[in-house]
């Protein structure tokens, strides 16, 4: 049985860990490569939603959970996440910090909104940031250094009433996972344009993180492996001729000098870093368009030689530049240079690091816990 510890609500140090979690912590390294969720830090946060309110969260070992058979979020699907990032200061911006979390609050609102919609109950957006300080906290040496790395970090929730009628669960089970990571695309991708399968259709749950969303794109995935492609292109559920999401990515265009991405809707996620690319647009002499995409025309426009970069972005990516598009026809199109999407990517990773200032809340510093620096 692990150890835990407590959580306060808001930043503050924390007691020493207990000594089970700090021999957990000691001795473990960064693999090189780091890759994409290699090493699972050995700490977690949980908590449990119970009799109408949510436990303190407290810091526990990365072991396995006590879950009956029919626990319901296996039989129905009533599961959350959220992608977000811990990055290293690498700047100025704040001198009494070893690590910035990005845009927590924002994560934590997108959290209750894919909640609300799976009949979940929200969490108190201070617990969710304050939990999150405290594990970020304590694996303070489990941060790369390098710049575009981080420590990737999963929040969780799930239904985790041992039930089997088709009802909501009334007991919830809230987890952060935290992994030190490179990003998910580190040169640029081939998409492979989906034209059968859908996303998501309208009323469904395509605007929150749903697990089931992902699951359901499996299938649909298998000719990537088949034709050596990496990402998915999805277009609109009901002519499959508008472009919505890459699979884990908001897609932009950068059409001349318009920047354009599909405007959200239920099927199209608020994706946190899409709303940063639009704010950060502007310096870039990019006018900032969110409309419908047909896919005909942009791939008629790549074909004639117009001045077009296509790229996916979000958390976990931050930007991914598509240099080949291809689909069942036989279509292999390649795409030109992507210097508008690297010079986006490298202006985000600088507010994300603390090297650029960033617009209020975006950048969020963490106190070090003990033994987050000594383990």
């Amino acid at each position: 049985m692990s150890t835990a510890t407590n959580l306060p609500a808001q930043s503050t140090p924390s007691a020493a860990l207990p000594p089970e979690l700090a021999d957990r912590l000691k001795g473990t390294e960064l693999p090189d490569p780091l890759g994409f969720g290699r090493l699972m830090a050995p700490v977690m946060a949980i908590a449990y939603y119970r009799d109408g309110a949510w436990e303190t969260p407290r810091l526990t070992g990365l072991d396995p959970l006590d879950l009956a058979p029919h626990t319901q979020a296996l039989h129905y699907g009533q599961a959350i996440f959220e992608g977000m990032k811990a990055y290293r200061n690498l700047g100025p911006s704040f001198p009494g910090s070893n690590t910035l979390l990005f845009r927590p609050y924002e994560h934590a609102r997108r959290f209750n909104r894919s909640a609300l919609r799976l009949g979940m109950p929200e969490i108190d957006e201070s617990l969710f940031v304050g939990a999150l300080e405290q594990l970020v906290g304590t694996l303070d040496t489990l941060v790369p250094d390098r710049h575009g790395q981080s420590l990737y970090l999963r929040p969780t929730m799930f239904g985790a009433t041992a039930d089997l009628s088709v009802v909501p669960s009334t007991e919830f089970c809230f987890l952060i996972l935290a992994t030190p990571s490179d990003a998910f695309f580190t040169a640029p991708i081939s998409a492979w344009i989906e034209r059968h399968y859908s996303r998501a259709g309208a009323g469904g749950t395509g605007c929150v993180k749903a697990a089931g969303n992902y699951a359901a794109s499996f299938a649909a995935a298998a000719p990537l492996r088949e034709h050596g492609f990496q990402q998915l292109l999805w277009l609109d559920a009901v002519n499959h001729t508008h472009l919505e999401e890459f699979t884990a990515m908001n897609v932009f265009v950068r059409w001349g000098d318009k920047l354009v991405t599909p405007p959200l809707s239920d099927t199209i996620l608020a994706g946190i870093t899409r709303d940063s690319l639009l704010q950060l647009a502007k310096p870039f002499g990019l006018a900032m368009e969110e409309r419908q995409i047909e896919i005909e025309a942009l791939l008629d426009a790549i074909r004639s030689g117009e001045d077009i970069e296509l790229f996916g972005c979000g958390t976990g990516a931050v930007v991914a530049p598509v240099e080949l598009l291809g689909d069942e026809s036989g279509l292999r199109l390649k795409l030109p240079s992507q210097s508008t999407a690297a010079d986006l990517r490298r202006r985000l990773l600088d507010i994300q690091h603390g090297i650029d200032p960033a617009p209020d809340d975006w950048q969020w510093p963490v106190i070090t816990s003990p033994n987050g620096s000594d383990s």
